[in-house]
């Protein structure tokens, strides 16, 4: 059987290249709690080691079409789980970065001139808010005005919580987009991490 392993899931990829759903279940099921435990050690949170196994196989479908040249598929998958959990931490460490660029600015700066971009930041955000389409909107503001995590919100509104997920990036793109005036790009991205 451990000989056969290597063999049984090139053939399972090579199907899953081709589009087999399927085979893609057969290969969800070979992997999941594999992939879930390691990233659950690494990370020591369920939610984002959900998030993050989600996310890989995700990227495992989007990208089928490469799966049948891989030699080592357990070796392939592991890296990339490696990879994403790596990502992870490297996005926490950016943010931390950015919200301490945020605090050092915040001391040095002018109090009035801060309340004035402040305020012209806060009606920029409302601005692009209430140009999202009604679902994203809502979403939005229950996370970031609401503060609700992203389960509370699908609770509320009876949908799944990487729908949650989705509505919020694309809320948050439009809202960066929308917001393009380099004069305000500090205080609109603090803005964003506080709430």
């Amino acid at each position: 059987m451990h000989n056969t392993q290597p063999h049984f899931e090139k053939a399972l990829l090579g199907k899953i290249a081709k589009g087999d759903e399927k085979a893609f279940e057969k290969f969800f099921d070979l992997y999941k709690k594999r992939f879930y435990s390691v990233v659950l050690k690494m990370t020591r949170s369920d939610q984002v080691a959900e998030e993050i196994v989600q996310d890989v196989f995700l990227n495992i479908w989007q990208n089928r079409s490469t799966l049948g040249s891989i030699d080592n598929p357990s070796s392939y998958f592991f890296t990339a789980v490696y990879r994403r959990v790596y990502l992870h931490y490297r996005k926490i460490a950016q943010d931390r970065k950015l919200l301490q660029v945020i605090s050092q600015k915040s001391d040095s700066v002018n109090t009035t001139d801060e309340m004035v971009l402040g305020r012209e930041s806060e009606q920029l955000i409302t601005q692009a808010i209430m140009r999202l389409p009604p679902q994203q909107q809502l979403i939005f503001k229950l996370s970031k005005q609401e503060g609700m995590d992203r389960e509370e919100i699908a609770r509320q509104l009876h949908i799944s919580p990487n729908t949650v997920k989705n509505h919020l990036t694309c809320a948050l793109k439009f809202i960066r987009t929308f917001l393009r005036n380099p004069n305000f790009t500090i205080l609109i991205t603090f803005w964003l991490l506080k709430k």
